[in-house]
């Protein structure tokens, strides 16, 4: 399974500061920026206040479902960005801004006495409800030098029905870029771009949100670079689904190959993931189905290329999703 790490470090630029009151300078531009909410991928049973990747067990009849896990997995390595985004929220929303004009308003540059890096925050109102924002950082030794993007974005948050604009939803897109982090003092170990668009304008409508890793890191194959892609739809109250590639890594039998994933859920928890492998050596596609019930217990399995009884079990009609269908990434 593949996973990511996609945090910016804040922690010593908040510390700096005391919390403000909603009327001090910057506060109007509030709803300039998502929510780690906004653009947070849940499924049933999943805290997305955690945001932690879990492994997997090989389920059988009546555990909990293999499929089921892998997918709450993945929301957990895809939400790990959302926590760079709620780091930007936070500092706006509970400090003051450096200075403000009609139309933007900048935070810092600020800096940890342990912190090589300054950080600055930048906020622009582009037309009526719609911002754009870039987080960027630069060597505090050298202060003449200009400040480089790592996170960066647009957004129009959703407006309710008087006509004001609500925090937590919206519509819009950004970019984490590792490798610009990378050209700065002391960089993690990512590498790589993430590229989201979401669209949650209210409580009352879909959640869709797209994610595309590219060129990062793939724990099951040191050394590799891969490109990874995510679909998430919420309808609010009712069903839902995930769409996932993963790399199925290399063993003494097999070259591995690439899956592709699709999982879909009721609003009580029921659910169905419908995956294919296409083999790198073969170019052969092969299938497997699972389907749990409302309590995440495995149901249903159907490896059509196994003969056995711990890949074969349950009857397909049982599934909330009686018919298989595959992932169109």
């Amino acid at each position: 399974m593949t996973r990511f790490v996609a945090y910016i470090a804040l922690a010593p630029a908040l510390g700096l500061f005391a919390c403000h009151a909603k009327d001090e300078p910057g506060s109007e531009f509030a709803a300039g920026v998502p929510r780690a909410s906004t653009v947070a991928m849940a499924v049933p049973g999943s805290d997305t206040k955690a945001l932690t990747v879990e492994g997997s067990s090989y389920a059988l009849m009546g555990q909990t479902a293999e499929w089921y896990l892998t997918t709450r997995a993945v929301t957990g390595t895809v939400n790990a960005s959302a926590l760079a985004v709620g780091a930007l929220v936070k500092l706006v929303t509970d400090y003051p801004a450096t200075s403000v004009t009609a139309d933007s308003a900048v935070w810092g540059p600020w800096q940890g006495p342990l912190d090589p890096v300054e950080w600055k925050v930048t906020i622009t109102r582009l037309a009526p409800h719609q911002y754009g924002y870039t987080f960027g950082g630069r060597d505090k030794h050298n202060p003449s030098d200009a400040f480089v993007t790592v996170l960066s974005g647009t957004h129009s948050p959703g407006l309710d029905a008087q006509g004001n604009e609500m925090e937590g939803f919206g519509t819009g897109s950004f970019t984490l870029d590792w490798n610009a982090r990378a050209t700065l003092p002391q960089p993690d170990n990512n590498v790589g771009t993430a590229n989201y668009t979401y669209d949650h304008m209210g409580p009352a409508t879909v959640a869709n949100i797209t994610a595309q890793f590219r060129q990062v890191k793939d724990d099951s194959n040191p050394g590799k670079l891969v490109d990874v892609d995510y679909a998430f739809v919420q309808n609010p109250g009712a069903d839902g689904s995930m769409d996932f590639l993963y790399n199925v890594p290399a063993n003494a039998t097999s070259a591995g190959g690439l899956g592709k994933v699709r999982s879909r859920w009721l609003w009580n928890g029921a659910g169905r993931s419908d995956v294919t492998v296409t083999t790198t050596d073969t170019m052969l596609t092969y299938t497997l189905s699972e389907c749990w019930d409302m309590s995440y217990l495995s149901i249903y399995k159907s490896v059509p290329l196994s003969t056995s009884a711990t890949d074969n079990y349950g009857s397909e009609a049982d599934c909330a999703f009686p018919t298989a269908e595959p992932s169109t990434l």
